[in-house]
């Protein structure tokens, strides 16, 4: 049962100071003081603390802050259809780190069997290890996205948050498709680690390539099972609360968007926003770019549209055709006329259903120029 694991949630230190919530504020609409068994079905989205920072190398105390962040998310106004919502509270602590992911893990785990995607407010960012384990009993190979300043690549016998990410590409057995990386910062990171990403053909965009046209980064979102969102990854001005920030990084708006294109994405099962630290908070500013970015990602969720997915019976899609002069491929795209959204079809040697991964119309522009989208290469690669 996973309130084994769970510490409930401490109303007192969430609420406002002064007064109540107003009704359509968050803390009225999110449940907080749930008892008895989570049925399927009950809950869309929970939101999910955990306080460890043991193995964060760099930014000790990012353990300590989830309720502020809750303070400020309950204070924010809902204008959609609100999902229901319950606050789990925290992860116990364990007496090792190894357990408290365990425990992580297996909250996560119930969550997705249960059919309700967690928001995990970390901690550190060696926590998406654990993330990333719960998915290991699913049907499906893993398609995660982790956003970072630094590509977490150490060699380190232990999971840490400078490591987590070799542990998770080593795992075994190995149920990860594919782990893309936005938003490093190419100054900050040893050339080996993008290389061994980039070998992996995997998609590795340096914060100068997120920033450039962000609303190319929607399809990279729309195909992940999993985010996985450092604070780090933004400017310092903007998110003051992580010892690790830099003068250069996204903004803040730039991270609400990645968050609400997360939340939109159909595919999205968890999503953990970690290294949040109080220590280094000023005027609770950072406190309030998590909170928005949380928001965001809600937004997003409530506003998802079902049956949004290419298949020859689905009426609402388009079917293109682009045969490529200067190879052999023919490449086929598919359009929604509900979201005008676009996806590509890749082939699967020896299987006989394709593979379709969301695309940009500006992939269908290329390859009508006869260039082969570079996702599709990436994909075709590692299929085959």
């Amino acid at each position: 049962m996973i309130f084994d694991y769970l510490e409930p949630l401490k109303l007192e230190e969430v609420r406002p100071k002064y007064g109540t919530w107003m009704s359509n504020q968050l803390g009225s609409l999110v449940t907080m003081d749930y008892q008895g068994d989570l049925d399927e079905g009950e809950f869309k989205l929970a939101i999910l603390g955990v306080g460890e920072d043991r193995s964060s190398t760099s930014n000790h105390g990012c353990g300590t802050g989830m309720n502020k962040i809750r303070q400020e998310l309950y204070s924010l106004y809902a204008h959609f259809d609100f999902p229901s919502i319950i606050d789990l509270g925290n992860i116990l602590p364990g007496h090792s780190v190894k357990d408290t992911q365990v425990a992580l893990k297996m909250v996560v785990s119930e969550l997705l069997d249960k059919r309700i995607t967690p928001v995990i407010i970390g901690g550190g960012h060696d926590m998406t290890y654990a993330q990333f384990q719960a998915y290991q009993e699913r049907m499906h190979d893993v398609d995660m996205v982790i956003v970072d300043e630094k590509i977490d690549l150490a060699e380190t016998e232990e999971v840490n948050s400078g490591s987590f990410l070799r542990h998770i590409i080593m795992h075994q057995p190995n149920f990860l498709f594919s782990a893309n990386h936005l938003g490093h910062q190419i100054f900050y990171n040893d050339p080996k680690h993008i290389d061994v990403l980039e070998s992996l053909n995997y998609d590795v965009l340096r914060l100068g390539d997120v920033k450039q046209d962000i609303f190319e980064i929607e399809p990279i979102l729309r195909n992940a099972d999993m985010l996985s969102f450092d604070l780090s990854a933004l400017r310092s001005s903007d998110a003051p609360a992580n010892a690790l920030t830099s003068p250069n990084g996204l903004s803040g708006e730039e991270a609400c968007q990645l968050c609400r294109f997360a939340g939109f994405s159909n595919k999205m099962s968890s999503f953990g926003l970690y290294e949040f630290n109080p220590h280094f908070d000023q005027n609770n500013q950072g406190a309030k770019q998590a909170s928005q970015m949380i928001w965001y990602f809600i937004e997003g969720f409530a506003n998802r549209r079902e049956n949004d997915y290419p298949s020859e019976n689905n009426a609402q899609f388009t079917k293109y055709f682009v045969k490529l002069e200067s190879s052999d491929y023919e490449i086929v795209f598919w359009k929604s006329s509900l979201s005008n959204k676009w996806w590509m079809e890749v082939p699967q040697e020896g299987i006989e259903h394709n593979k379709y991964i969301p695309c940009s119309y500006k992939d269908y522009e290329n390859a009508m120029q006869d260039e082969l989208p570079d996702k599709w290469m990436k994909v075709y690669a590692r299929l085959n």
